[in-house]
């Protein structure tokens, strides 16, 4: 898994690292007796071959049995066997009915029917209040005010009586699943102590290891320690990176200038980049995070922005600035600067020597 040179870090070979991760963790016992457990691989022939797997070979593993564990096991258990048969026969005469979901319906009408009776009499009780209330209060039956008033307690009784039933079926579903779990438990209790008897055949003792160890994660070791290396190369990649744009950025102006590189279309005026770059506003700015290059540092930079640059010297596209380009400019205004500094400096000396 090592890096050579630089290239990237190999990634774990997935058999490799399977082999490896069950070697350390599929330990073969042996007891005193002569039995264990032996781990091997299924050969071409179909016979057990013990030791790590070949190529794409089969694992497998294999249950020795002592001479004196196969006696003990070739004579007991016919024995076994029988009183098995025995217990299941009696077993399955008594085994409960599979549980059965009761009919919903039935369940909420009998609950129903139970909170309705124990509510008639207040029901009845209400209404005799209403109507002698009503009459003392010189209501004639039949008129409108009183059926107004006996319309409204039976909306409200309807109601209560609405409810009742919502709740009954409710409490239907409720009670539905609880007689079911318990008709379902005792038939699972049943099966349970039915599968523990068929499963109960006669085990011979054995003094052998449990063969049981703190699992080794060897797949996990392998993969960080992959990630570790991956992320060193990568982290390599990015200083060489970084390197290389910076000194790509200087190195572009340098290389390939001789004039035997090159196609001379005349001088540039330096009036004219002095003009532009003194019309180019310099700015304090940072790049976005989508656009920042390989290595950048994220600060602010000072320079134009190459929509000027474009727009006040033709040069380059909108969106970029050639470093040459820009060094023309500069070096241009500049040479033009300083001859007028030199014009200047005669036309001083002359005028000093003519007074």
């Amino acid at each position: 898994m090592g890096k050579k040179g630089g290239s990237a870090p190999k990634a774990p070979d997935a058999n490799e690292v399977a082999k490896a991760e069950s070697q350390y963790n599929r330990l073969n016992t042996y007891s005193p007796s002569g039995a264990g457990v032996r781990y091997g691989y299924t050969n071409s022939k179909g016979k057990f071959v013990e030791g790590q797997p070949k190529g794409n070979a089969q694992a497998a593993v294999m249950q020795k049995e002592s001479a004196t564990q196969r006696k003990l096991r070739q004579l007991l258990e016919p024995a076994s066997v029988n009183v098995t048969k025995s217990v299941l026969n009696d077993r399955m005469k008594n085994m409960p009915d599979v549980a059965e979901i009761g009919d919903r319906g039935d369940i909420a009408q009998t609950i129903f029917d139970r909170n309705m009776s124990m509510m008639e009499p207040t029901i009845e009780k209400g209404n005799e209040r209403l109507i002698s209330n009503l009459q003392a209060r010189g209501l004639p039956v039949g008129g409108e005010a009183f059926n107004e008033a006996y319309g409204e307690q039976q909306r409200q009784t309807q109601d209560t009586i609405s409810r009742l039933a919502m709740d009954a079926d409710i409490a239907a579903g409720q009670e539905q699943s609880r007689l079911y779990g318990l008709e379902a438990d005792a038939r699972s209790r049943a099966m349970s102590e039915l599968a523990a008897i068929m499963g109960g055949s006669y085990q011979a003792p054995t003094s052998q290891p449990s063969g049981s160890a703190n699992p080794i994660n060897y797949s996990g070791a392998a993969n960080n320690q992959y990630n570790a290396e991956l992320s060193q190369y990568q982290q390599k990649q990015k200083e060489n990176m970084a390197t290389a744009n910076a000194a790509g950025s200087i190195a572009g102006a340098l290389i390939k200038s001789s004039i035997n590189f090159k196609t001379v279309k005349g001088y540039l005026n330096g009036n004219a980049a002095t003009m532009a770059l003194q019309r180019m506003p310099i700015h304090v700015w940072q790049y976005t995070p989508e656009h920042r290059p390989e290595g950048d540092h994220g600060g602010n930079h000072v320079g134009p922005i190459a929509e000027d640059f474009h727009a006040l010297t033709g040069l380059g596209i909108s969106t970029h600035i050639d470093p040459i380009d820009y060094l023309g400019i500069l070096s241009s205004a500049l040479k033009n600067a300083l001859d007028r500094i030199d014009n200047l400096e005669r036309e001083l000396l002359y005028r000093e020597g003519g007074n």
